[in-house]
Formats: structure tokens, C-alpha cells, sequence
């Protein structure tokens, strides 16, 4: 009879365990499914072997460095996983038994009545030393799995610190290219200043001349005090570009940046199957870490209800004089070993087990979530890598012929040809082709970076 209770028991666990993997696997099949192209059409260049490397900006590189040293965000992922690891250490305590040693010394007192009469005390001195053993038995692999588990989320935390490096680096790139953009506009803001002066000049000549008419002068000064307060508004985003890049950094606050001209775009790189290029992205990487860490805490949770298998061991000594405490002939010692079933805890562990299953949900539909964010930044970003190309094309076309148009129509406006409304119509377009073809440079480059970033290219050039 009892053999077949310990059979049918063994089955039934062997059942239960198994039921925890099935239902994994149940889970796993909600993934949203990976194409096997990407939608958009791009043709790459080259292997991307350190995107930073490649913009040749030695500028760029050194606040990279910069900023991997001293923001405070990558500084507080860096201590998560110290954390992590840390506790993944503590995780292995409870699979070795633990001891404990106490050492006591006690007075006891008593009274007695010597033959005189008098009432003495007399004080006895024991010295006691006691070692205890607590051993839980990891029979059905419960502390295992809860170890595993917390191994597990160390791997995860150390991959968010690689995601959370690559934004660090990503938004430093952006933030420097940002107030290098800032500063082109700002002297194109200048130049165009210059050049409304210089037409109103021209106009007050012509004016005083008696050619043009007092309108002409005041539409031209109207124009010079636009172009001053096109210029404040572009000081005061240049100021907030440096400003945010520092903050970036951890410079904050020097104004010690110079800015530079925006670098010509290096190769495009060379991309492989959604399922190649996603798999090395560290957020996946952490997704994926932290589903299978949330499968073995819904198993682990599931084997609490399994009876568990503790020793306690104890021995203990006390004597008058410590040099017979420690006397291994002197210790009296027990050794206890009990199967233990909870039978009732308030619902606790029902509650727990439930709690780790739709935590496991919780995970599984982030982890779905991220798969399709991440497919869409890449998608998106390769969208956007011919259509930014085209527009730059326009937008230079346009320039140069609104710079020729400009041209032309200050000279006629010289012959008295063309009139004010003209000449300041055609400075004008001039301004706004040159301002967005400056910006579409750094849309460029922008994208270019969320690509490498997407894709989780490498950062630096391997020596």
C-alpha cells in the first residue's frame, strides 16, 4: 500500500512539473510571427563595423566617451546590475545548509543558611556553546528553479544597461548634430540679417533719390527687424541645443562646445533577415531573458505546494570552564529530519502562483510589444532613408534655383526693372530653400542613426 502511494505520488509530481513547461509552451505560441523580408525596399552599402567611426568626427567621438562616463542614467543601470548580480549570489543561499553558533555565559545564584546561622548566597558560572543546522532538501528543484531564476534576471538588467548604453550614445550623437544644425541656422539667420540690411540701404538710396517710394523703405525696414528677430529666436535654440547636449554629457554648466559643420553621410549598412537583425538587439535580448526568468517563477511558484524536506541539527554543551565546552566528549546533539505539507496558509500560495502566471502574461505581452516596436523603428527608419534622400535632392534643386532667381532679381530690381515686392518675395525664398536644406542634412543624419541604433550596429571600430 505504501509503494503505491509514493508511486502515485511521483507520478502526480512528474505531471505537475511537467504541466508548468506545457503551459510555457502554450504561451510561447501567442508571439506575434517575424516576416522574412522587411516591407521596405533598401539596399545597403556595407557592414557597419562602428557607426561612430564611420561619421570620421573626432568631436563626436570624445563626447560619446564623455557622456558614457559621466550620465547619470547609464550610472544608475550600471548599479542595477550590481544589484542584480548581487542578489543572484544571495540566491544560492538557501541550497547549503545553514549554521548557526552561539556562545552564552550565565550566573546563577542560591542561597544558603550556614551552621551559624547566616544567610549566604552563593553564585555558579556556566559556560554554553550551541551550534544549530538548518537544511532544506531541494528535492523537487524548487530553490534551484527561484536561483535560476534570479541568475536569469541578472543576465536581463545587464542587457538593459547595454540597451540604455546604446540610447546614451544615440542621443548624444543626436544632441551634437542638433546644435552643430543650430549653429548653421544661426549663421544663416546672420547672413540673411546682412543681406536686408544691405537691401535697405540699396532702398534708401534709391529713396532719397526720389526712384523708390516710401513704402518700398518701410517694407524693407520691416524685413531688417524680421530677420533681427529671426535671429534672437535661432540664438535662443542654439543656446537650448548646448545646453541639452551638456546636460547629456554631464558638462553641464561650461559652454565650452564649439560647434562644427554637419559630416557627409558614411555608406549605408548592409541589413539581414528581421529575425537576424532583431535577435541581437539588447532590449529583445532582455525580453526574452525575462520571459524565461517569469516561466521559472510560475514553475517555482507551482512546486511550493510540494511537500517539503528540511534537517535540523543541533548540539550543544555547558560546562563550568570553556576549555570543557569546546570538548567535542562533552556536546549533546540531535539530529531531526521532517517531511513537511502546508496544508492551510490562508490562500497564500494559491494567490502567489496565480500572481506569477499573470506576471508571466504581463511579460509575454511585453515582449510581444517590443518585438513590434522594434520592427517598426527599423522599418520606419529604412522608409525614411530613400525618402529623406529624395527630398534632400529637391530641396537642393530648389535652392539653387531660388539663389539663382534671387540673383536675377536683384540685379533687375537695380535696373529698375523688378520691384520691392519682388526682391524681398525672392530673398525670402532663397532663406527658406538654404534653412531647409540645412535641416534636411541633419534629418539625414538623424535617421542614420536611428538605423544603426535599430539594428543595434556596433558602436566602435574594432581593433
Amino acid at each position: 500500500m505504501i509503494n503505491i502511494r509514493i508511486c502515485t505520488l511521483v507520478i502526480a509530481i512528474t505531471l505537475f512539473i511537467s504541466g508548468c513547461s506545457s503551459n510555457q509552451k502554450k504561451y510561447l505560441k501567442k508571439l506575434p510571427d517575424i516576416p522574412s523580408n522587411w516591407s521596405s525596399v533598401y539596399a545597403g552599402n556595407e557592414n557597419s563595423n562602428g557607426w561612430v567611426s564611420e561619421f570620421k568626427d573626432e568631436t563626436l567621438y570624445g563626447l560619446i566617451k564623455e557622456a558614457l562616463e559621466n550620465n547619470k542614467d547609464l550610472g544608475i543601470a550600471y548599479e542595477n546590475i550590481k544589484i542584480a548580480r548581487a542578489r543572484a549570489g544571495a540566491s544560492l543561499a538557501p541550497l547549503l545548509p545553514a549554521i548557526n553558533i552561539g556562545a552564552a555565559k550565565s550566573q546563577i545564584s542560591t542561597t544558603i543558611q550556614n551552621p551559624n546561622g547566616e544567610v549566604e548566597r552563593i553564585y555558579n558560572y556556566r559556560d554554553s556553546l550551541t551550534t544549530q543546522l538548518n537544511w532544506e532538501i531541494d528535492i523537487w528543484g524548487r530553490l534551484s528553479t527561484r536561483s535560476r531564476a534570479s541568475y536569469l534576471n541578472a543576465k536581463s538588467v545587464y542587457n538593459d544597461y547595454e540597451a540604455a548604453k546604446l540610447s546614451i550614445v544615440g542621443l548624444t550623437a543626436q544632441a551634437w548634430y542638433l546644435f552643430c544644425e543650430s549653429k548653421l541656422q544661426t549663421d544663416l539667420a546672420e547672413r540673411n540679417l546682412q543681406t536686408r540690411l544691405s537691401t535697405l540701404k540699396r532702398v534708401e538710396s534709391r529713396y532719397q533719390k526720389g526712384i523708390a517710394q516710401s513704402r518700398d523703405l518701410r517694407l524693407a525696414r520691416s524685413e531688417v527687424e524680421s530677420r533681427k528677430a529671426e535671429l534672437l529666436n535661432r540664438k535662443k535654440a542654439l543656446s537650448e541645443a548646448s545646453r541639452n547636449l551638456e546636460i547629456i554629457i554631464g558638462r553641464y554648466p561650461s559652454s565650452s562646445i564649439s560647434a562644427d559643420i554637419l559630416p557627409g553621410l558614411p555608406p549605408k549598412p548592409i541589413l539581414g533577415s528581421p529575425e537576424d537583425v532583431l535577435k541581437n538587439r539588447p532590449d529583445i535580448i532582455s525580453s526574452e531573458i525575462q520571459l524565461e526568468q517569469a516561466g521559472l517563477e510560475v514553475t517555482a511558484a507551482r512546486l511550493a505546494f510540494l511537500p517539503s524536506l528540511n534537517i535540523t541539527a543541533q548540539w550543544s554543551t555547558s560546562e563550568r570552564d570553556w576549555s570543557d565546552a569546546f570538548d567535542p566528549d562533552r556536546l549533546a546533539g540531535n539530529i531531526i529530519a521532517s517531511l513537511t505539507q502546508s496544508i492551510f496558509q490562508g490562500g497564500t500560495r494559491i494567490a502567489q502562483s496565480k500572481i506569477t502566471e499573470s506576471q508571466m502574461k504581463i511579460i509575454l505581452n511585453q515582449y510581444s510589444k517590443t518585438l513590434l516596436n522594434a520592427a517598426r523603428e527599423i522599418e520606419d527608419a529604412l522608409f525614411a532613408e530613400n525618402i529623406l534622400q529624395d527630398r534632400e535632392e529637391s530641396l537642393l534643386n530648389a535652392f539653387k534655383e531660388a539663389k539663382a532667381a534671387e540673383e536675377l532679381t536683384i540685379d533687375q530690381y537695380n535696373r529698375g526693372v523688378s520691384t520691392i515686392f519682388e526682391l524681398l518675395d525672392a530673398q525670402s525664398r532663397r532663406l527658406s530653400a538654404e534653412s531647409l536644406l540645412i535641416n534636411s542634412s541633419l534629418l539625414r543624419i538623424t535617421n542614420r542613426i536611428k538605423l544603426h541604433l535599430a539594428i543595434s550596429s556596433p558602436l566602435f571600430e574594432e581593433i
